[in-house]
């Protein structure tokens, strides 16, 4: 969390390039999530192509939490994979939800057992493995590029934009920033 009022995630940011690469790898990305996947970990998380996770697994959006806004890009990724109402609850809360209703809200794939989860990930891997690459890669590709065609004009990036700084100069920030350092509940207060 950067100390000064500048926004810190650009397109060369640590996350932002992992999303990234996640998304763009050419093989389907099978993710195996055992315990939490809180803020940007949520995030990675749901940026792989499938989920399977153990029913103690939790997910979380918590920069409501610490005052701080997200980005538009991670929310698209939320966005595409999370229902809008179920989203909204999660990122305005910042509380976790657990792994069987995760699955109910199709943000999983599958919620398996944590003695058998390896082996079952590991199953479905060799079954995607034995299709034609080629045609599983393409699918992958058309099925990104065909999410990430949210209709979106410049003026309404910079609005997104102006959003964020809006947060990025307010004393909340700077008060989530200090009870985050501290270890204590931030008191927030609107300014």
């Amino acid at each position: 969390m950067p100390q000064t009022r500048r926004d810190p995630l650009g397109w060369s940011d640590p996350l932002r390039v992992l999303i990234r690469r996640i998304e763009e790898f050419s093989a389907p990305v099978i993710g195996l999530i055992e315990g939490s996947v809180w803020g940007g970990a949520c995030e990675v998380a749901l940026a792989c192509d499938l989920l399977v996770a153990t029913p103690d697994a939790t997910f979380a959006i918590t920069p409501a939490r610490l005052g701080v806004p997200y980005n538009a890009a991670g929310l698209l990724t939320f966005m595409n994979r999370i229902p809008l109402a179920i989203l909204k609850e999660m990122a305005f809360s910042g509380e976790p939800i657990e792994a069987r209703l995760a699955a109910e809200f199709g943000i999983l794939n599958r919620v398996v057992p944590a003695d058998e989860i390896e082996s079952y990930v590991s199953t479905l891997a060799e079954r995607i493995s034995r299709n034609a690459p080629l045609a599983v890669s393409v699918i992958k590709e058309q099925l990104r590029l065909l999410t990430s065609t949210h209709s979106l004009t410049p003026e309404m990036f910079e609005r997104l934009q102006g959003l964020r700084r809006t947060v990025y100069d307010s004393n909340d920030y700077q008060e989530g920033i200090r009870a985050f350092l501290e270890k204590r509940p931030p008191e927030f207060t609107g300014e």
